[in-house]
């Protein structure tokens, strides 16, 4: 399997001459008021990346992108949908062949194996985490959920995972501006909470994401953290790790 860091907590797998997104986003204009500017230049991939699977964790527009499917989705290709954002999906998605799962239903096509499993979303809307098996390689993508009381169950029905893609950026949101009272509660994983999350997962390293690329003083602010706190943490908890830029390029044999 080949793995692609794409923007935010976006990423590319090609395996068995296919190639799948998960939360591959490309514009995020649309919630500059809340998320700021990007403060690295974004990776532009949809004028050359033809998909024949995508999936997306949920609905925000930092993870869920219309155009991407759009653009990249090959005529042939499956949108992989949790059950419980079908209704929603279809309205805003026409003329591409939909796969809908629910939570712990796989499907398996080209010696692929999609699993939609449980996630919270740090404000209360429908998200799940996806685990992708070619045979070879197992990941688990966490989208931007936050903490909660499924990790252990997952480590223990979905053994060998490989990779886990685990938000770490525990972002704290002031989303007033759209009707939702102040939280001091961060919505998405921390630092240390993604590293445990992995720990219980059983993954034999954890992948950060979701952090580093957007901030705003008033709505959107992020743990920060440098490499130094990521191998404290590493150390402490007994769980390997590996940071991609976006656009890098990780090849398993």
């Amino acid at each position: 399997m080949e793995i692609q860091k794409l923007n935010w907590a976006g990423i590319r797998l090609t395996s068995h001459n296919k190639t799948i997104l998960i939360d591959a986003v490309e514009d995020f204009s649309y919630y500059k008021p809340v998320l700021g500017d990007a403060v690295e230049n974004l990776l532009a991939f949809s004028d050359h990346v033809q998909a024949d699977y995508i999936l997306f964790t949920h609905m925000h527009l930092d993870h869920f992108d219309k155009r991407v499917i759009q653009k990249c989705l090959k005529k042939d290709g499956k949108l992989i949908v949790y059950a419980g954002l079908e209704a929603i999906v279809k309205k805003l998605v026409e003329d591409v062949e939909i796969i809908t799962l629910n939570l712990d239903e796989t499907f398996t096509e080209n010696n692929i194996t999609f699993k939609p499993v449980f996630a919270m979303d740090g404000i209360g809307e429908i998200q799940s985490s996806w685990i992708v098996d070619d045979g070879t390689t197992k990941i688990f993508h966490g989208g931007d959920t936050i903490w909660h009381n499924q990790f252990w169950k997952f480590g223990k029905e979905n053994p060998n995972i490989d990779y886990a893609f685990l938000p770490v950026n525990g972002v704290v949101v002031n989303f007033e501006i759209i009707g939702l009272e102040y939280s001091p509660v961060p919505a998405s994983l921390n630092l240390k909470e993604a590293f445990a999350a992995a720990h219980l997962l059983h993954a034999k390293k954890l992948i950060p994401i979701h952090y580093g690329l957007f901030a705003h003083e008033k709505c959107y602010i992020p743990h920060v953290f440098d490499e130094n706190d990521m191998k404290s943490v590493a150390e402490e908890l007994g769980q390997k790790y590996i940071t991609l830029k976006d656009g890098a390029i990780l090849i398993e044999s």
